[in-house]
């Protein structure tokens, strides 16, 4: 399969588009239960990326883009980010929690990919069990997101979920290109 084969999800740029992007994010997500495709997310990973070489983690879309190294590492990120984010949100009344440059934060030093995949498993596994397990009236407390204003538990939760649906895109087509790279 190339990657011009598999249809491009397109999201809008959060810092300039922040309302843009929420809607984006929130119709990627479509009828989907959000927590289970949050919670799947590290397996439908792990299973895109079991067979890639130390060569094709680091072969981009495409020139200016992200290597699937990258974008699993972002996911990872966004789940730090989130799950910080969650639990100031069940832990205070409308608490304010500022965006953060994406693009920088990819740039910080990782291990090997295998060991952020790892992490990403660990750190998604606890973020889950944390969400499953709210009272149903978490899901309708509110924090105040430094750029996109204020949100309900909830749609951070189908934000996560559609963000992975687009990043899972992404990472199909990285790797469709890097397996035909290699």
């Amino acid at each position: 399969m190339s990657e011009h084969s598999i249809p491009v999800i397109e999201i809008p740029d959060a810092t300039n588009e922040p309302a843009a992007y929420v809607e984006a994010l929130v119709d990627t997500l479509g009828d989907r239960n959000a927590l289970e495709v949050y919670s799947s997310t590290p397996d439908v990973v792990r299973d895109l990326c079991q067979d890639l070489t130390d060569e094709q983690w680091y072969v981009p879309l495409a020139d200016g883009e992200w290597n699937s190294a990258q974008v699993v590492g972002h996911i990872l990120d966004v789940d730090i980010v989130y799950g910080f984010r969650f639990r100031l949100v069940l832990t205070e009344d409308n608490p304010s929690y500022p965006g953060y440059n994406e693009k920088l934060f990819s740039e910080l030093a990782r291990p090997h990919p295998r060991a952020v995949m790892e992490a990403l498993y660990g750190l998604r596994t606890a973020n889950a069990a944390l969400l499953a397990n709210m009272a149903p009236e978490d899901w309708q407390r509110w924090g105040t997101h430094g750029e996109q204003g204020s949100e309900q538990i909830d749609i951070m939760v189908t934000k996560m979920a559609g963000h992975d649906l687009a990043h899972i895109n992404q990472l199909e087509r990285t790797i469709a290109v890097a397996r035909g790279v290699s």
